[in-house]
This record gives structure tokens, sequence and C-alpha cells, in this order.
């Protein structure tokens, strides 16, 4: 038995199935309009968004890499929370490591020993009594000058 097609070729207005990034999944979409008989605008008929044409898989649907920002300015490198911190703690070798207590004050670069999530660098101290520490796991907002 002969498969039916579920859709006719595409032309603007008709239907089509497309991938919407905005609704994270491949939908019914209407062509809004068409190049060399393609489809290349469409709206989704679930969020009545308007996009490039696209289907999953197809190449564009892929991010492309580039070498800097559209505005020419370095991409930021992404670095893992475990190796920043290990950075942090060879540049702080030496440093007495002062246990963690919310009643002590603390100051940038301190290196303290918090009970449940380990040794930390003080990376900011902020003017609202709250300190952001590097720990290994990651960065936690912590209380310090209280009391």
């Amino acid at each position: 038995m002969a498969e039916l097609p579920l859709y006719d070729p595409p032309k603007v207005g008709g239907d089509i199935l497309a991938y919407c990034s905005k609704c994270q999944g491949e939908f019914s979409h209407v062509v809004v309009s068409m190049v060399d008989r393609k489809p290349a605008r469409v709206q989704c008929k679930m969020c009545k968004g308007n996009h490039n044409f696209k289907r999953i898989g197809d190449s564009r649907a892929r991010s492309v890499s580039r070498s800097s920002t559209p505005s020419g300015a370095p991409r930021k490198q992404i670095v893992l929370a475990q190796d920043y911190w290990q950075q942090q703690m060879d540049l702080q070798k030496g440093k007495p490591l002062k246990p963690y207590s919310p009643k002590q004050t603390f100051q940038k670069q301190d290196v303290i020993n918090h009970v449940t999530f380990g040794v930390g660098i003080i990376e900011e101290v902020r003017i609202d009594k709250k300190i952001v520490v590097i720990f290994r796991s990651g960065e936690k907002i912590l209380v310090h000058g209280i009391g």
C-alpha cells in the first residue's frame, strides 16, 4: 500500500512541518515566504512566532560557531568551577585557612573552611553583609559580619 504524504508540496500560505526553537519541537507551520521553491520563513501555528524554516537534523538548525561575537568582541572562555577553584587555590598557597562563621568578617581573597562546602576563596565582598565564595563545587553566596 502506498503511503500518502502528510503535506502537499510547499507553497506560500501552505502548511509544512518545521522546527520551532521557541516551542522546542517540530510542529505544523504556515509558509510565509519561499526562495528557489524552498520555504524560507514560516509561522508557527502553536506560538504564532515567525522564524527561518528549519527541520530537525537540518544543517541550518545547528548553531554556527564563530571565532568572535557579532560585535567583534572575543567570546567568553568557559571554565569549569572546579578548574577555576583550583587556579585560585594555587594563587593563594600559604594563606592561613580561616574557619567560616557568619559572625566573622572576611575580606576578598581570604581562604575559608566551611563545614558543608569545604575550602573556598572569597571572590567578592558585598555591602549587604554577603560574600561570594568559590568552592570546588561552585559559587555560593554566604553571609558574614552578623552579630
